[in-house]
């Protein structure tokens, strides 16, 4: 059984908000000028932001450290561009890991014209990836969502800390995710409808860490939910 201090919720209501005219990000971790009791970084985990662009606009990337940088679209597309190189473009259905360097500047755009964006940006601390020269190019791995009631893998940089499954389940449907990572640490973020995972109720965007949770039950309380897994190294 889970203890109270194996598991804490992050409720979708008390992430810390940002807005510009064209821009708006909600912070499951502090972020910025965002800071709040209970809400470091989990292990390697370190951003996850929810982040919407509107038509045509665009904001700035910046890291202050070496990292790694994904970007998952929910609705529409992205464009990703780093000054001297060839815009990267990023759909639904698909993730960008991206290796992001404290002096180069990276510019998020929303390419359409008329409708709003909406995407995740996690950024991961991975120290094993500090010696990679930063002129890698990211890597974009493709997800089919419309295979239901199964977690698919993500895949990104080999050897990373930290794993990405997701899945679209039918309501009622029940899934086990098993961590592979020695920690056996764990966050569960809903992305659309409702969950209960390990016995707690999850709503959209609402997150969940577990740590030393190997095994991880779950069950989808409503039609098209989208369940997002990060599995994490054991640290903290």
């Amino acid at each position: 059984m889970l203890t109270q201090t194996d598991a804490q919720i992050y409720l979708e209501s008390l992430r810390g908000p940002f807005q510009t005219d064209g821009f708006r990000s909600f912070r499951t971790f502090n972020f910025e000028e965002y800071s709040a009791a209970g809400r470091q970084p989990f292990g390697t985990l370190e951003v996850l932001n929810d982040e919407t662009l509107m038509p045509e606009c665009s904001c700035k990337l910046r890291v202050e450290k070496f990292c790694q940088v994904i970007l998952l679209p929910m609705v529409g597309a992205i464009e990703l561009e780093e000054k001297g190189r060839e815009p990267k473009f990023i759909n639904s259905g698909e993730a960008l890991f991206q290796l992001a360097s404290p002096d180069k500047i990276y510019t998020i755009t929303n390419p359409y014209p008329d409708e709003p964006i909406n995407y995740l940006q996690i950024r991961v601390d991975d120290d094993q990836f500090l010696s990679i020269p930063m002129s890698l190019s990211g890597i974009t791995a493709e997800f089919d969502l419309s295979k239901r009631n199964v977690l698919l893998p993500v895949r990104g940089y080999k050897g990373s800390s930290a794993h990405l499954f997701i899945g679209q389940y039918d309501g009622r449907a029940e899934g086990i995710f098993t961590s592979w990572n020695a920690g056996h640490h764990a966050f569960i973020f809903v992305i659309e409808g409702a969950f209960e995972v390990q016995n707690r109720l999850l709503e959209k965007r609402d997150g969940l860490a577990l740590r030393n949770a190997e095994r991880v039950e779950f069950e989808a309380l409503s039609n098209g939910a989208i369940l997002l897994v990060i599995d994490i190294g054991g640290q903290d």
